[in-house]
């Protein structure tokens, strides 16, 4: 008997969103991450600039697939694990990574950045102009110009209250995208009890019997992609190059991280439960 969630399926494609995003993914590990890395390196602020609206486009045209492909069948969005490893499955938040996730990375540089503040008593984070390390620490930092070893010290006050505000608008917004497709779950499973015993199983009157609910839960999909789509253009936005550019480059890095072998095979080996966002 096929899954109840087959009924989510509006019609057939021959590319699957899973062939997209090996592509689009290759394309962020061997293509735009290597080439903003390579300008990190280089004095030319507009270089560097160019190469952060590359990958930032490179993750909105994600989103934009996302909702195109949402319309097609929406379950094999919200319930990936056909095309998602075990690693990535418990940070996703309906069909993607959880806004929150977005908000923390940026915070992780803000914290980071006054911890080492706090350790070095007012030094400038053990570095010297010319980037070169006083202290033997955060040697990533090397081959880089000194402005991204400080680019988050002491961040500007309207860009914390900016940050403050996308972390409010989050509280809000994520309970209830939560609640809503909980309703829509909840209804779309009354309608597959109801009419199966009413319409005795007939596949044409069950299609119809749950299309309105369907219909709200690629809303919801939807909802939750703008919310992250509209995160992560809001970070970047008040931000500066240097920090842009590390964020973009944290978070390829994180996505990338995800597909690593070694990593995902210590994981594999991990007997302790892991809790799923949603």
């Amino acid at each position: 008997m096929p899954s109840p969630f087959s009924l989510f399926r509006k019609k057939s494609t021959t590319r699957t969103f899973k062939d997209f995003y090996a592509e689009w993914f290759d394309t962020l590990k061997n293509n735009l991450l290597p080439l903003l890395r390579q300008s990190l390196s280089s004095p030319l602020h507009t270089l560097i600039s160019f190469r952060i609206d590359l990958l930032l486009q490179h993750f909105l045209s994600y989103y934009d697939s996302l909702d195109l492909a949402a319309s097609s069948d929406v379950s094999y969005l919200l319930f990936p694990s056909s095309w998602r490893n075990p690693l990535e499955i418990p940070f996703l938040f309906l069909g993607d990574l959880h806004p929150y996730l977005f908000t923390n990375l940026l915070r992780s540089f803000i914290d980071e950045a006054n911890n080492r503040r706090d350790e070095d008593d007012g030094e400038t984070d053990g570095f010297l102009p010319s980037g070169r390390n006083q202290i033997g620490q955060n040697l990533e930092f090397l081959d880089k110009p000194w402005q991204f070893p400080v680019a988050w010290k002491n961040p500007s006050k309207s860009m914390i209250t900016r940050i403050e505000q996308i972390e409010c608008g989050l509280r809000l917004m994520v309970p209830g995208l939560v609640s809503r497709v909980r309703k829509a779950q909840a209804a779309i499973m009354g309608k597959i009890a109801e009419d199966c015993v009413s319409c005795e199983g007939k596949k044409k009157e069950i299609d119809e019997a749950v299309k309105e609910e369907m219909e709200e839960m690629v809303a919801v999909f939807l909802d939750a992609n703008r919310l992250r789509r509209t995160v992560i253009s809001e970070i970047i936005d008040p931000t500066n190059v240097y920090q842009g550019a590390l964020f973009l480059e944290a978070l390829s890095q994180f996505l990338v991280g995800f597909r690593d072998p070694i990593l995902l095979a210590e994981f594999e080996r991990c007997n302790m439960p892991i809790l799923r966002f949603c």
